[in-house]
């Protein structure tokens, strides 16, 4: 799977997850019927959205980003498009959280809301990726694709000629 992609797809299931869990929120705020817990979601949320978009507010690449470009091995033909299989091996994690986080809702009834701002900060920051590793591909003249790899460590990139 092109790394791009892969960005694409993160920001794409983070801003989803968050939101899916803010729905879940608003069902526990109503459960529990607090005018507290409804103020202190709505503020930790639109602050969560200001720190990610100014996070994200930069164009070019992350650094962690370009490490991981700059470490990744040159191969001469495309790895092997798996982009399931990649996609749920690296973000298992994500979708993990966030059922947790919906399922503690019965209990603790913050956890949803809390939950959807960390991912509402990670996905608006990395909102720009994609398209930066879209440029360096472009002034390089090769594609990054992102192997099999597992979760909770660093992800492996080849890196293969554009055609």
């Amino acid at each position: 799977m092109r790394f791009c992609e892969y960005l694409r797809a993160t920001v794409m299931l983070l801003g989803a997850s968050s939101i899916a869990l803010l729905v879940i929120a608003a069902g526990a705020i109503v459960r529990e019927g607090s005018t507290l817990l409804m103020i202190v979601t709505v503020v930790w949320n639109c602050l969560a959205v200001l720190i990610g978009m100014w996070l994200g507010r930069g164009a070019g690449a992350m650094e962690s980003i370009r490490v991981l470009l700059s470490r990744s091995r040159p191969e001469p033909a495309f790895p092997k498009i798996e982009p399931g299989v990649v996609l749920l091996s690296r973000l298992w994690p994500v979708m993990l959280l966030a059922l947790f986080a919906a399922i503690g809702s019965f209990w603790l009834e913050s956890l949803p809301a809390v939950t959807a701002g960390y991912g509402f900060i990670w996905s608006l920051a990395w909102r720009k990726q994609p398209l930066a590793v879209e440029a360096i591909e472009e002034r390089d003249a090769v594609h990054f694709w992102i192997v099999r790899s597992p979760a909770l460590r660093q992800p492996k990139l080849v890196r293969v000629p554009a055609m």
